[in-house]
This record gives C-alpha cells, structure tokens and sequence, in this order.
C-alpha cells in the first residue's frame, strides 16, 4: 500500500518538513522575507539533516525554499532573531552547526533553487550535492556590500566555485546569472520555472531506484578523502571495496545484472 506524505512544520512554520517514502523534502517558508534565515529556522534544518543521516529509509533529500521568487536570500538582517546576533553562550554557530551537520550526513542533496540564491542562501547552496535552477535564478555574495564578507560560506564554496569567479563574487558583491552557474558547472541543470518540478522528479528519481547503502557509503567516501594525499586516498578507497563487495546490495545487483532483470535493493 503506497504512503502518503506526511508534513511537518518546524520553527514555527519557518521550515516545511515533508516525507514522501524514501524522498525527504525540506522547503524554508518564508516567502515574505525572500526564505531568508533566522538561527531558528538553521538549527531545524540542522536536526532535520541529523535525523535523516540515521534514518536508514531516507534515500534523497531535497532542499528547496516556497514560492517563486527566491531559494534563500541569506540571513535575516531585521532585528531579532538575525544570525548577526552574537551569542557568546555558543561554542558553535548555528550556521556552523547546520554546516557540521550536512557535511556529516550521507544521504544525497538535491537543491531546487527556484529562484535569487544570495548570501547564506548560497552555503545551503553549497551544501547539496546537486542543484537544478531556474533559468531567472541568480546567485551571488553581497555581503561586502554591507560591509561584512562570506566567511563561514567560503567553507563550502571553495572547491565548488573556481577561484578566480569566487573571488569576483566575493569582493564585488556582484551576482552571476544561471546560465553562467550553469557553464561553470556549479549547477547541473537550468529550466524554465515551469519544468523545474519535473527535472528535479526526474533526478530524484534516477537517485531512488538506486541502492541507498551504496551512494551513503559512495557519499561518505567522497567527503572522506577531501583532505588526503594520492597515497591516502588510494590506500582508503582501495580498502573501502572489499567491505562494499560483502553488503546484500552488492550481491543483488551483480546477481541482477547476470539475470537481466530490475535489482531489488534492500539498503543493506
């Protein structure tokens, strides 16, 4: 019998949390403020992303923000609840935190930018493992404009934009379009908003009716060896195999590709 979704609101409504079968679907709701973040809404998305990584069902998350006009157009800077405001009781940031936590996690990210990715909203960018945007997105690093700079962002966007386009970005303020997201590669598709709920299906899909113990462990090696030296990574990936090899997953699929039949993944 197929289950139907389930949603769930998370600080305070700020957060949209949806589960549909294997596909967890996060959405920042705040449309009005162009989904722009609180402290509240980062440290939802940090459990949230902490819940998925140990619930073995989660197959694909998806991160996205409501409405049209924007992904995530970075901190809130009204007063309040903003990320600006210091909190010297944390040893961590709330920013810091949600970082820690998706890089920790091993199941695939897929960002629906659907619209301005801007400031912070750009480290969320960075955090998925692939995107599909809009072809009226826009994505950019204002905050020298106002007289700060992306630190914490820079953490996930060094090896994802080339240095000399980071650089630009970073000290001018000034966005790059889509089309020029896409050409450099930091994005995987471009559509019209129209089609961008299809494409994002269709990659969701591609992810799902593959083995999931097989792209956590693929995921987890792939964060692995970021920091190591040729010799270290090929001693690490060289010994990651033999364990790959002994899962049911691995057996299954061999068994299925020797059979010519649709493989029967069971995640472990």
């Amino acid at each position: 019998m197929n289950q139907s979704p389930t949603t769930h609101n998370a600080a305070g409504g700020d957060l949209l949390v949806q589960r549909d079968r294997a596909v967890l679907r996060l959405t920042l709701n705040r449309p009005q403020r162009r989904n722009a973040v609180t402290n509240d809404v980062m440290i939802a998305l940090r459990d949230a992303f902490l819940a998925a990584s140990a619930d073995t069902s989660v197959k694909v998350i998806v991160l996205s923000g409501a409405g049209d006009k924007a992904f995530c157009a970075g901190a809130d800077l009204t007063p309040g609840d903003t990320p600006f405001k210091p909190d010297f009781s944390r040893l961590q940031s709330p920013l810091g935190e949600l970082t820690r936590a998706v890089h920790a996690c091993d199941v695939p990210i897929v960002g629906r930018i659907n619209g301005l990715c801007l400031a912070g909203g750009m480290g969320l960018f960075g955090m998925c493992d692939m995107a599909i945007a809009v072809d009226t997105a826009k994505f950019g690093l204002p905050e020298i404009k106002i007289g700060i700079f992306p630190m914490q962002i820079l953490t996930v966007l060094r090896d994802l934009i080339p240095a000399r386009v980071l650089n630009r970005m970073s000290m001018t303020g000034q966005p790059i379009s889509a089309a020029a997201a896409l050409s450099l590669g930091i994005v995987n598709e471009v559509v019209p908003a129209a089609k961008l709920d299809e494409a994002v299906d269709v990659l969701v899909a591609e992810l799902v009716a593959l083995s999931p113990i097989a792209l956590r462990r693929g995921k987890y090696a792939m964060r692995a060896v970021e920091s190591m030296n040729f010799h270290e990574m090929m001693s690490f990936t060289e010994t990651s195999i033999p364990s790959m090899i002994q899962t049911e997953d691995a057996r299954e699929g061999l068994a299925a590709f020797n059979e010519k039949r649709t493989a029967q993944w069971t995640g472990r």
